[in-house]
C-alpha cells in the first residue's frame, strides 16, 4: 500500500472518529438541554397566574409563563381560585435511552460517510468518470435515506406521549359467586408489580375457589377475604373532572362517592380505613376517579369471565386552597350494588399524585 493511500485512510479514520466524538458531545448536549421539555398536569387560568395546582414545574418553549415550583401564598382576602382551563397531559422529556438511540443512529451514519469518503477517494484515483458518478449517486442516496431515518427517530421520541409512573397503592380484588368454582385471575400491567398477597405466580396469576359470601380459598386450603397487589404503573391520570374536598370532610365524601360507585358498605369501609389517614390532615384534596386510562394500564384477565365488574381507582393530590373543578358523574361509572349478579369482581385502589 502506497504512503499516499495510507495517509488518506488514516485521515478519513481520524476525521470520522473526531466527527463521532463531536456529534456525541454537541448532539448529546443539545438533546439533553435544548430539547428537555418537562410537561405535567397543571391548572391554567387562575385569577392569579402564579398559583399552580398541583405546584409542579413546567418548562415549555411555547408556554405563556413558567409557574413557580412552590405554591405562592394567597392574599388573605382572596378566596376561591377558579380553574377555567385544564392543561392536560402533554409531551415530556427525551429520556436518556431515547437520546442514546438518536446518538447511536448518528454514529452509524457517520461511519457510513467515512466508508463512502474512502470509496470516493478510490474513484478519484481510478479516473473512471462513470464509476465516480455511480459512487456520488450512491453517496447522495445514502445521505438522504440516513438523514430521513435519523430525523424520523428524533421526531418519534420528541413527539412520543409522556406518561408518568404512579405508585398504585393497595388495589384489592374481591370475588363473589353464586356458586363455588375455581377462578383464575391474571394481571397484565403497564408497569412493574411490587407486592402481592397471596403470592402472585408469574404467568399463572392467582387461582382460587370462590364462594357466595366472597371467601376465597387457595390450593392449600388457606382462606382470604380478597387478593392484594400494588405496582408502579405508567398511565395518564385525568383531572378534567373530579372534586375538591376539605380534609376534614373526606370520610363523609367517600361514603357517598363509593356508594355511588357501586361499593358495598364493607368494601367502602375498608377503602376509607386505608385512605383516610393519608387524606384527612390535608387542607383540601382534589380527587378524581380514574376509568379507561387506569383500566388499560391494569388489565385483569379473569377466567371464567365475570358477569359483573366494579373497578374503583381514586387519584388525588393535596392543595392548600379550594379549587373549582367540574364534578364527575359517579353513578354512571359502575354497576350499582343492586345490579350485581353471577360472578362479580370488585376492585379498589388509588394513588396520591405528588
Amino acid at each position: 500500500m502506497s504512503d499516499h493511500k495510507t495517509a488518506v485512510i488514516v485521515g478519513i479514520i481520524v476525521f470520522t472518529i473526531a466527527a463521532i466524538i463531536g456529534v456525541n458531545i454537541g448532539g448529546g448536549y443539545y438533546l439533553r438541554h435544548t430539547k428537555n421539555v418537562d410537561v405535567y398536569y397543571i391548572y391554567r387560568g387562575y385569577d392569579r397566574p402564579e398559583v399552580v395546582v398541583p405546584a409542579i414545574e413546567l418548562i415549555l418553549d411555547d408556554s405563556e409563563y413558567v409557574p413557580e415550583t412552590k405554591p405562592t401564598e394567597a392574599p388573605k382576602k382572596q378566596e376561591t381560585k377558579k380553574c377555567r382551563d385544564w392543561e392536560g397531559w402533554r409531551k415530556g422529556p427525551l429520556k436518556e435511552s431515547s437520546i442514546q438511540t438518536i446518538l447511536f443512529s448518528l454514529d452509524v451514519a457517520l461511519v457510513g460517510i467515512g466508508i463512502f469518503a474512502y470509496l470516493l477517494c478510490l474513484g478519484f484515483e481510478s479516473g473512471d468518470p462513470r464509476k465516480l458518478a455511480k459512487l456520488f449517486g450512491c453517496f447522495a442516496a445514502y445521505l438522504v435515506v440516513s438523514g430521513a431515518v435519523i430525523i424520523g427517530i428524533f421526531n418519534y421520541y420528541l413527539n412520543k406521549p409522556y406518561t408518568e409512573k404512579h405508585e398504585v397503592m393497595a388495589p384489592i380484588i374481591y370475588l363473589y359467586d353464586e356458586q363455588s368454582r375455581e377462578v383464575s385471575v391474571k394481571l397484565k400491567l403497564q408497569g412493574e408489580l411490587k407486592h402481592t398477597y397471596p403470592s402472585y405466580v408469574p404467568d399463572a396469576g392467582w387461582t382460587v375457589k370462590t364462594s357466595p359470601d366472597g371467601t376465597l380459598t387457595d390450593g392449600n386450603g388457606r382462606q382470604y377475604e380478597y387478593l392484594f397487589w400494588d405496582a408502579d404503573l405508567e398511565f395518564p391520570v385525568d383531572f378534567r373532572y373530579g372534586f375538591c374536598v376539605k380534609g376534614e370532610d373526606t370520610s363523609a365524601f367517600l361514603e357517598k362517592a363509593l356508594s355511588d360507585l357501586g361499593l358495598s358498605d364493607t368494601e367502602a369501609n375498608t377503602f376509607i380505613m386505608y385512605w383516610l389517614p393519608q387524606m384527612e390532615a390535608h387542607p383540601y384534596n382534589v380527587i378524581a376517579f380514574q376509568t379507561s386510562t387506569y383500566e388499560e394500564a391494569a388489565v385483569l384477565d379473569v377466567s371464567p369471565a365475570p358477569d359483573t365488574i366494579v373497578r374503583v381507582n381514586m387519584a388525588f393530590f393535596e392543595t392548600s386552597e379550594y379549587v373549582e373543578i367540574e364534578p364527575q358523574d359517579l353513578a354512571s361509572m359502575n354497576p350499582s350494588l343492586e345490579e350485581r349478579e353471577g360472578l362479580t369482581l370488585v376492585e379498589w385502589g388509588g394513588e396520591e399524585i405528588t
